[in-house]
């Protein structure tokens, strides 16, 4: 009599090919779902206005001269960002005819928040090149846009961090200007510095940005003077970082990221 250890339970054919075919039909609903998932979540497909494009693209552009100008637009089809792209062409609109102005944008995204920043250096100017900056932060989750308080708060830090920081970052550019000697302290004074730099309050004229998980206060100033320092200045000098990472990564729903 045989032993029932070398007795090899026989799957009939038919139930290997019912097998196969589950399986197969497994796998494709894996790769339809991977690819849902991808186009939705990820790309963020299900809340765009045009799916075919990206979250922000360039609505409108000129690139004839030196002097590009490229509008932004928000490809999101919430009520809420057609008042955003409404305030994004009205802040471009006055720089768009003058020939030698420049307007530029970037986009980032961090996990559910969009970043976007219009840059616009204003060249129409009797004095000095003039920048300025807007940006809008937007929780792609509840598709609001994003209060400072709340972008503050969601970052762990207050307005006293984020005027410490530029007070800071402004010193340092004071020391390493004399540094390089485009003048002495004496010919001018720190107060002096700032005074050129048009900064009577740190916090004026300041706008967040989030890159790469890293709250970003763009401020704007005056780079040029009579002693020449423009030189020492370049387009990261208006950058101020804030705060490295957001608190409680981990757990991003449970932050207030509203426009309350």
């Amino acid at each position: 009599m045989a032993s029932k250890k070398n007795v090899k339970k026989r799957i009939n054919p038919d139930t290997q090919k019912i097998y196969a075919y589950v399986g197969a039909i497994v796998a494709i609903a894996f790769i339809i779902f991977t690819f849902y998932y991808n186009s939705t979540n990820v790309n963020y497909n299900n809340i765009k206005q045009d799916k075919g494009a990206y979250l922000v693209y360039t609505k409108y552009s000129d690139t004839s001269t030196k002097y590009t100008k490229e509008v932004p637009y928000v490809n999101l089809k919430a009520e809420v960002f057609k008042a955003v792209n409404k305030d994004i062409l009205l802040f471009c609109d006055k720089y768009m005819d003058q020939e030698k102005s420049v307007i530029t944008y970037e986009y980032d995204v961090n996990g559910i928040i969009l970043s976007v920043v219009v840059k616009v250096i204003n060249n129409a100017t009797t004095y000095a090149p003039e920048p300025y900056f807007r940006t809008y932060n937007i929780n792609l989750e509840t598709e609001e846009v994003i209060a400072d308080d709340a972008l503050l708060q969601f970052f762990g830090v207050t307005k006293s961090n984020v005027e410490y920081k530029i007070k800071r970052k402004f010193q340092n550019y004071y020391k390493d200007i004399v540094k390089e000697k485009y003048y002495t302290s004496n010919e001018c004074s720190y107060e002096c510095f700032l005074k050129w730099r048009s900064v009577d309050r740190y916090l004026d004229h300041v706008s967040y940005y989030v890159r790469e998980g890293k709250l970003i206060a763009f401020k704007s100033f005056i780079a040029h003077s009579i002693f020449g320092e423009e030189e020492y200045f370049n387009d990261t000098s208006f950058e101020f970082e804030i705060a490295d990472a957001p608190i409680n990564q981990n757990n991003q729903e449970n932050i207030p990221l509203s426009s309350k």
